[in-house]
Protein backbone atom coordinates (compact mmCIF):
# COMPACT_ATOMS: atom_id res chain seq x y z
CA UNK A 1 0.00 0.00 0.00
CA UNK A 2 1.38 3.37 -0.88
CA UNK A 3 2.06 6.72 1.50
CA UNK A 4 -0.81 7.97 -0.55
CA UNK A 5 -3.66 5.44 -0.27
CA UNK A 6 -2.45 5.20 3.34
CA UNK A 7 -3.42 8.97 3.77
CA UNK A 8 -6.64 9.15 2.22
CA UNK A 9 -7.82 5.66 4.26
CA UNK A 10 -6.52 7.92 7.06
CA UNK A 11 -8.98 11.32 6.24
CA UNK A 12 -11.30 8.55 5.19
CA UNK A 13 -11.30 7.48 9.05
CA UNK A 14 -11.09 10.51 10.54
CA UNK A 15 -13.92 11.93 8.54
CA UNK A 16 -16.42 9.22 9.40
CA UNK A 17 -15.19 9.04 13.46
CA UNK A 18 -15.81 12.88 13.39
CA UNK A 19 -19.35 12.14 11.66
CA UNK A 20 -20.06 9.60 14.61
CA UNK A 21 -19.05 12.35 17.34
CA UNK A 22 -21.08 15.04 15.92
CA UNK A 23 -24.41 12.56 15.60
CA UNK A 24 -23.90 10.65 18.87
CA UNK A 25 -23.29 14.90 20.37
CA UNK A 26 -26.52 15.59 18.91
CA UNK A 27 -27.96 12.08 20.05
CA UNK A 28 -26.95 13.11 23.26
CA UNK A 29 -27.55 16.72 23.95
CA UNK A 30 -31.50 15.84 22.88
CA UNK A 31 -31.66 13.41 25.25
CA UNK A 32 -30.07 15.56 27.88
CA UNK A 33 -32.56 18.35 26.74
CA UNK A 34 -35.46 16.13 27.13
CA UNK A 35 -34.49 14.64 30.37
CA UNK A 36 -34.08 18.18 31.62
CA UNK A 37 -37.50 19.08 30.54
CA UNK A 38 -39.01 16.51 32.26
CA UNK A 39 -37.10 16.49 35.30
CA UNK A 40 -38.11 19.93 36.17
CA UNK A 41 -41.74 19.32 35.83
CA UNK A 42 -44.73 22.03 36.14
CA UNK A 43 -45.68 21.98 39.15
CA UNK A 44 -43.64 22.60 42.92
CA UNK A 45 -45.55 21.51 45.96
CA UNK A 46 -48.85 20.78 46.83
CA UNK A 47 -51.93 23.05 45.85
CA UNK A 48 -55.33 23.45 46.81
CA UNK A 49 -58.36 24.26 45.36
CA UNK A 50 -62.15 24.45 47.95
CA UNK A 51 -65.73 24.57 45.82
CA UNK A 52 -69.42 24.85 47.22
CA UNK A 53 -72.28 24.19 46.12
CA UNK A 54 -74.42 26.85 44.07
CA UNK A 55 -76.58 27.70 47.35
CA UNK A 56 -72.96 28.53 49.36
CA UNK A 57 -69.98 31.48 49.01
CA UNK A 58 -66.69 31.11 49.97
CA UNK A 59 -63.30 33.04 50.65
CA UNK A 60 -59.78 32.91 51.92
CA UNK A 61 -61.12 35.04 54.76
CA UNK A 62 -64.61 36.53 56.05
CA UNK A 63 -63.74 40.18 54.87
CA UNK A 64 -63.79 38.76 51.52
CA UNK A 65 -67.01 37.57 51.79
CA UNK A 66 -68.84 40.83 51.57
CA UNK A 67 -67.08 41.56 48.17
CA UNK A 68 -69.18 42.74 45.42
CA UNK A 69 -68.11 39.77 43.23
CA UNK A 70 -69.54 36.03 44.80
CA UNK A 71 -66.79 33.55 44.87
CA UNK A 72 -67.85 29.76 44.29
CA UNK A 73 -64.35 28.48 44.37
CA UNK A 74 -61.12 29.70 45.85
CA UNK A 75 -57.18 28.42 44.94
CA UNK A 76 -54.29 28.07 47.07
CA UNK A 77 -51.06 28.35 45.57
CA UNK A 78 -48.41 25.62 45.22
CA UNK A 79 -46.93 25.12 48.51
CA UNK A 80 -42.96 25.76 48.96
CA UNK A 81 -42.68 21.95 50.19
CA UNK A 82 -41.70 19.79 47.75
CA UNK A 83 -41.18 16.59 50.23
CA UNK A 84 -43.46 15.61 52.74
CA UNK A 85 -42.90 13.44 55.74
CA UNK A 86 -45.58 10.68 56.30
CA UNK A 87 -47.90 11.17 58.96
CA UNK A 88 -51.18 9.63 60.54
CA UNK A 89 -53.65 10.67 62.51
CA UNK A 90 -53.84 9.87 66.52
CA UNK A 91 -56.37 11.70 68.63
CA UNK A 92 -54.31 10.86 71.41
CA UNK A 93 -51.82 13.63 70.08
CA UNK A 94 -52.80 17.04 71.28
CA UNK A 95 -51.72 19.86 69.32
CA UNK A 96 -51.23 18.26 65.36
CA UNK A 97 -52.86 15.13 66.11
CA UNK A 98 -50.78 13.69 63.86
CA UNK A 99 -47.66 11.55 64.18
CA UNK A 100 -45.17 10.48 62.27
CA UNK A 101 -42.61 7.31 62.44
CA UNK A 102 -39.33 7.66 63.61
CA UNK A 103 -38.12 3.87 63.16
CA UNK A 104 -38.28 3.94 59.04
CA UNK A 105 -35.87 0.68 59.20
CA UNK A 106 -38.88 -1.05 60.42
CA UNK A 107 -40.86 -0.61 57.11
CA UNK A 108 -40.41 -3.13 54.93
CA UNK A 109 -39.56 -1.01 51.27
CA UNK A 110 -42.10 -3.36 49.06
CA UNK A 111 -45.35 -3.50 51.20
CA UNK A 112 -44.77 -0.33 53.77
CA UNK A 113 -45.90 -2.30 56.29
CA UNK A 114 -44.03 -3.44 59.49
CA UNK A 115 -41.41 -6.36 58.74
CA UNK A 116 -42.39 -9.49 60.34
CA UNK A 117 -43.08 -8.23 64.12
CA UNK A 118 -41.11 -5.19 64.06
CA UNK A 119 -42.70 -2.40 66.62
CA UNK A 120 -43.26 0.57 65.20
CA UNK A 121 -42.52 3.83 66.95
CA UNK A 122 -43.87 7.00 66.70
CA UNK A 123 -43.15 10.73 67.06
CA UNK A 124 -46.09 13.58 67.58
CA UNK A 125 -45.33 15.90 64.85
CA UNK A 126 -44.42 19.23 66.31
CA UNK A 127 -46.84 22.40 66.71
CA UNK A 128 -44.28 24.43 64.71
CA UNK A 129 -41.99 23.96 62.17
CA UNK A 130 -44.59 21.54 60.34
CA UNK A 131 -44.62 22.57 56.85
CA UNK A 132 -42.87 19.14 56.30
CA UNK A 133 -45.66 17.13 57.76
CA UNK A 134 -48.93 18.71 57.04
CA UNK A 135 -50.23 22.14 55.39
CA UNK A 136 -53.30 24.24 56.55
CA UNK A 137 -55.90 25.88 54.77
CA UNK A 138 -58.58 27.81 55.49
CA UNK A 139 -61.45 28.58 54.00
CA UNK A 140 -65.03 30.95 55.13
CA UNK A 141 -68.56 29.54 54.07
CA UNK A 142 -71.55 31.73 54.31
CA UNK A 143 -74.81 32.38 52.10
CA UNK A 144 -75.20 35.11 50.06
CA UNK A 145 -78.55 35.22 50.00
CA UNK A 146 -80.37 35.23 53.70
CA UNK A 147 -79.74 32.19 56.58
CA UNK A 148 -79.47 28.71 55.14
CA UNK A 149 -80.96 25.78 57.02
CA UNK A 150 -79.84 22.87 55.68
CA UNK A 151 -79.79 19.23 56.80
CA UNK A 152 -76.29 18.52 56.03
CA UNK A 153 -73.15 20.53 54.82
CA UNK A 154 -70.34 17.84 53.45
CA UNK A 155 -66.95 18.16 52.47
CA UNK A 156 -65.70 15.59 49.95
CA UNK A 157 -62.38 15.16 47.33
CA UNK A 158 -62.80 16.08 43.95
CA UNK A 159 -60.19 13.31 42.13
CA UNK A 160 -58.66 14.66 39.08
CA UNK A 161 -59.14 12.50 35.92
CA UNK A 162 -55.00 11.58 35.82
CA UNK A 163 -52.97 10.79 38.30
CA UNK A 164 -49.32 9.49 37.81
CA UNK A 165 -48.05 9.44 41.68
CA UNK A 166 -49.17 5.86 43.40
CA UNK A 167 -49.01 7.55 46.64
CA UNK A 168 -51.26 10.13 45.57
CA UNK A 169 -54.30 7.89 47.11
CA UNK A 170 -52.70 8.33 50.59
CA UNK A 171 -53.43 12.33 50.13
CA UNK A 172 -55.82 13.00 53.15
CA UNK A 173 -57.54 16.33 54.78
CA UNK A 174 -58.56 16.40 58.67
CA UNK A 175 -61.88 18.53 58.50
CA UNK A 176 -62.40 20.87 61.44
CA UNK A 177 -64.49 23.21 62.30
CA UNK A 178 -64.10 26.65 63.81
CA UNK A 179 -60.71 25.43 65.73
CA UNK A 180 -57.71 22.51 65.36
CA UNK A 181 -59.05 20.98 68.61
CA UNK A 182 -60.90 17.35 69.26
CA UNK A 183 -64.39 19.86 69.70
CA UNK A 184 -63.61 20.86 66.21
CA UNK A 185 -62.77 17.56 64.40
CA UNK A 186 -65.25 16.52 62.17
CA UNK A 187 -63.39 13.89 60.01
CA UNK A 188 -61.07 12.41 57.47
CA UNK A 189 -61.29 12.30 53.61
CA UNK A 190 -58.67 10.82 51.66
CA UNK A 191 -58.03 10.63 47.58
CA UNK A 192 -58.27 6.72 48.27
CA UNK A 193 -62.14 6.70 49.89
CA UNK A 194 -63.10 9.37 46.97
CA UNK A 195 -65.81 10.46 46.14
CA UNK A 196 -68.08 8.26 48.25
CA UNK A 197 -66.41 9.28 51.58
CA UNK A 198 -67.94 12.32 53.27
CA UNK A 199 -67.25 14.62 56.20
CA UNK A 200 -70.39 16.40 57.58
CA UNK A 201 -69.47 19.52 59.37
CA UNK A 202 -72.91 19.72 61.21
CA UNK A 203 -71.96 15.71 62.37
CA UNK A 204 -75.42 14.59 60.49
CA UNK A 205 -77.37 17.11 62.88
CA UNK A 206 -77.95 19.54 60.41
CA UNK A 207 -77.43 23.57 60.85
CA UNK A 208 -77.64 26.98 59.75
CA UNK A 209 -75.76 28.94 57.50
CA UNK A 210 -75.03 32.21 58.35
CA UNK A 211 -75.54 34.85 55.76
CA UNK A 212 -72.73 36.30 54.78
CA UNK A 213 -73.08 39.83 56.00
CA UNK A 214 -73.68 38.21 59.62
CA UNK A 215 -71.32 35.72 59.97
CA UNK A 216 -69.57 32.75 58.40
CA UNK A 217 -68.32 28.76 59.22
CA UNK A 218 -64.55 28.89 59.25
CA UNK A 219 -63.02 25.36 58.16
CA UNK A 220 -59.43 24.54 58.50
CA UNK A 221 -58.35 21.20 56.10
CA UNK A 222 -55.43 19.64 57.15
CA UNK A 223 -53.50 18.03 54.47
CA UNK A 224 -50.70 15.41 54.54
CA UNK A 225 -50.07 11.91 53.39
CA UNK A 226 -50.83 9.22 55.33
CA UNK A 227 -48.84 6.53 55.46
CA UNK A 228 -50.38 4.24 57.51
CA UNK A 229 -53.32 4.05 55.15
CA UNK A 230 -53.80 0.28 53.12
CA UNK A 231 -54.79 -0.30 49.98
CA UNK A 232 -57.57 -2.41 50.20
CA UNK A 233 -57.23 -4.46 47.56
CA UNK A 234 -53.31 -5.57 47.62
CA UNK A 235 -52.87 -5.36 51.13
CA UNK A 236 -50.21 -2.90 51.00
CA UNK A 237 -49.56 0.62 52.40
CA UNK A 238 -50.23 3.20 49.24
CA UNK A 239 -46.42 4.90 50.66
CA UNK A 240 -43.32 2.34 51.45
CA UNK A 241 -40.43 5.16 52.37
CA UNK A 242 -39.91 7.81 55.15
CA UNK A 243 -41.15 11.03 52.41
CA UNK A 244 -42.26 11.39 49.01
CA UNK A 245 -42.73 13.98 46.48
CA UNK A 246 -46.03 16.24 47.00
CA UNK A 247 -44.67 18.68 43.82
CA UNK A 248 -47.96 18.36 41.06
CA UNK A 249 -50.29 17.01 43.89
CA UNK A 250 -53.29 18.75 43.59
CA UNK A 251 -56.20 18.63 45.75
CA UNK A 252 -59.70 19.53 44.95
CA UNK A 253 -62.30 19.76 47.97
CA UNK A 254 -66.24 20.95 47.25
CA UNK A 255 -68.50 21.84 50.12
CA UNK A 256 -72.37 20.71 49.43
CA UNK A 257 -74.94 22.08 51.15
CA UNK A 258 -78.29 19.89 51.10
CA UNK A 259 -81.56 21.89 52.36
Amino acid sequence: MTQIMKQKLMMIFISFALICAFLAFIIMNRSLAWFADNDRGDANGMSVSANVSPNLIIAKSADALLSENLSFKVDFEESAVSNMVAVTRDPDIEGTYLKFLKSPYAIDNRTGLAKGDAVLEFDPVPTTDNSQYFIDYTVYIASAYGELHVSSLEASIVIPDHVDLAHFNAASVDIYVGSVDADGYRGTISVAGAPQATVDLFSGNGGEVPLNTEGSITVIMRCYFDGALVDQDSGNAYINSYSVTSDGVVLGIAFNATE
